[in-house]
């Protein structure tokens, strides 16, 4: 096993043999905060993130973004892609922090999915894990923008993020709420 991905919950979950035919066939990428990347449909594979926060976003074609997804250590983005039935749509995402993901081809992916139980269990907790988080993000919606952004910056603190990175622009897309509704929310938050 890297050292890298000591203490991950999704590597942790993996017998050593099953981790370190992953490692053999991953690519170990670095980001750098506030870098954005779109899918790369081209090149199919499953992105286990080993440290960090980033988002997922969408582009609509007026120019706005809209908040998806929320990832961090452990989560791994891609797996869609294993199920041939699931369209996939084009995403960007942007760090929040400095991310260290592993890049594992879809065919090494695809094969342990089908051959190996293990990594196929640890998969299925990964995606349960991830559409629970969705699950909270789609309740927070009915909050009023103020609690949103607090929720918001206290996850983020949550998952020690620099906060001194984040801009109100970044909180206003996560939180799904205007500059200005951020601007008030963090009044409130600088009172506590």
């Amino acid at each position: 096993m890297k050292k890298q991905c000591a203490g991950n919950p999704f590597c942790d979950a993996l017998d050593p043999e099953t981790r370190a035919y992953l490692c053999e066939h991953s690519t170990l990428i670095v980001q750098m905060p506030k870098q954005i990347q779109s899918t790369d449909q081209g090149n199919p594979h499953l992105e286990l993130i080993i440290k960090g926060v980033l988002f997922t976003f969408n582009l609509h074609e007026d120019g706005t973004q809209e908040f998806i997804h929320l990832i961090k250590k452990g989560d791994v983005l891609g797996t869609r892609q294993l199920f041939e039935s699931l369209r996939i749509p084009e995403y960007n995402m942007m760090t929040l922090t400095e991310v260290h993901k592993c890049s594992i081809p879809l065919k090494v992916a695809e094969t342990l999915y089908k051959e190996n139980r293990v990594f196929a269990q640890a998969l299925m907790e990964n995606l349960l894990d991830m559409m629970n988080n969705l699950t909270r993000w789609v309740s927070m919606r009915s909050r009023n923008g103020t609690e949103k952004v607090q929720k918001v910056y206290e996850l983020l603190q949550d998952l020690d993020t620099d906060m001194t990175m984040i801009t109100q622009e970044d909180l206003a897309l996560i939180a799904g709420v205007s500059r200005i509704t951020v601007a008030r929310a963090m009044k409130e938050i600088y009172k506590k």
